[in-house]
C-alpha cells in the first residue's frame, strides 16, 4: 500500500479525536451542542415569523388607515354639499325685505294697469298657507329679473309725485299677508327721507285713487269724505286713511329714515313691522 494514501479509518478517528479535543477544552458535551444548534434554528426561525407578522400587520393598518381617509372624505363631502343646501334655500327665502313662505312670480311685460292689478287680486285671493304666512310677490322684467321700482309704481300709481318717484330705491316688496282675510301690503325703501315725506303727503289726495283698489277700497264713492289722520302704534308714527265712520281703509309709516310700509290696517301693519326688523337685524 502506498504510505501516501489515507486509511479511512484513520481519518474518521482522527475527526474524532478533534471532536474529543474541542469538547475537552470547551468543556461541553455532544449534547450541549445539539441542544445549542436546536436553538439557533428555533431563533431563526423566529426572526422570520415575527417579520412575517410584522407586514401583516403593517398592511392590516395601511388598510384601516385608507379606509378611514376615504370614510372621512366622504363625511366631508356630504356634510359640505348638505350645508350648500341649505344656503341655496336659505337665500331664496330671505332675497326679500321679509322672510316668506311662499313666492309667486308676475311678469310686468306687456302688461297693463288693470291686469297687473287683477293678478295681485288672483295671487290674494289664492293665497292659503297659515295665518301669519307672507307671500311675496315678486314682479319681473326682462331676463326675469326684479322689475324697476320707477316701472311698477307709474304703472301702478300714475298720480304719484315724481319727485317721490324717483327717490326710491330699487329695493322693494310687494307681497300679501296672511290673516283673517288675506291682505296686501308695499314696502319700499328711500335714500331721501325728507323727499320721500314731503311727496307721501302731497300724494295722499290721490292715494286712494292710485292704489285703493289693492287695498279693497271702493272707487265709485264719490260722495265719502276720507281722510288722514295721525296715529302712533309700537313707537313708529301713522298716516292713516279714516273713512266716514272712523274706520281704517289703510295707513302708511316709515318706520325707519329709510323704510316706508303701505299696508291695510293697524293689525296687519302690527303683524308686518316685528318681521321687518327681524329681517334687517339678520342682513
Amino acid at each position: 500500500m502506498n504510505p501516501e494514501e489515507k486509511n479511512p479509518l484513520q481519518s474518521l478517528r482522527t475527526y474524532q479525536g478533534d471532536i474529543e479535543e474541542t469538547l475537552s477544552k470547551n468543556k461541553t458535551s455532544i449534547s450541549s451542542i445539539v441542544i445549542m444548534e436546536q436553538k439557533r434554528r428555533e431563533q431563526a426561525l423566529g426572526e422570520d415569523g415575527l417579520e412575517r407578522n410584522s407586514g401583516r400587520r403593517n398592511k392590516f393598518f395601511i388598510i384601516i388607515g385608507g379606509t378611514l381617509l376615504l370614510l372621512g372624505i366622504t363625511t366631508v363631502g356630504i356634510v359640505y354639499y348638505m350645508q350648500s343646501q341649505n344656503e341655496i334655500i336659505a337665500v331664496q327665502k330671505t332675497k326679500a325685505l321679509l322672510a316668506f313662505g311662499e313666492e309667486k312670480i308676475v311678469p310686468i311685460e306687456t302688461q297693463t294697469r288693470e291686469k297687473l292689478v287683477s293678478l295681485f287680486d288672483k295671487e290674494k285671493e289664492s293665497f292659503k298657507l297659515p295665518v301669519n304666512s307672507i307671500l311675496y310677490i315678486n314682479i319681473v322684467g326682462e331676463a326675469d329679473i326684479s322689475a324697476p321700482i320707477t316701472l311698477v309704481l307709474s304703472l301702478l300709481a300714475p298720480r304719484m309725485p315724481p319727485s317721490l318717484l324717483r327717490s326710491f330705491e330699487e329695493k322693494y316688496m310687494l307681497g300679501v299677508y296672511s290673516f283673517d282675510t288675506n291682505e296686501f301690503f308695499i314696502i319700499l325703501k328711500t335714500s331721501d327721507f325728507a323727499t320721500s315725506f314731503a311727496g307721501m303727503l302731497k300724494w295722499e289726495a290721490d292715494l286712494q285713487k292710485d292704489i285703493g283698489v289693492l287695498f279693497d277700497i271702493e272707487q265709485n264713492a264719490s260722495t265719502t269724505i276720507n281722510i288722514f289722520v295721525d296715529r302712533s302704534l309700537k313707537n313708529k308714527d301713522l298716516r292713516i286713511l279714516k273713512d266716514s265712520v272712523g274706520n281704517t281703509l289703510l295707513l302708511y309709516s316709515f318706520v325707519d329714515k329709510n323704510t316706508l310700509i303701505i299696508t291695510k290696517n293697524e293689525t296687519v301693519f302690527g303683524a308686518i313691522l316685528p318681521k321687518y326688523l327681524i329681517q334687517k337685524a339678520a342682513l
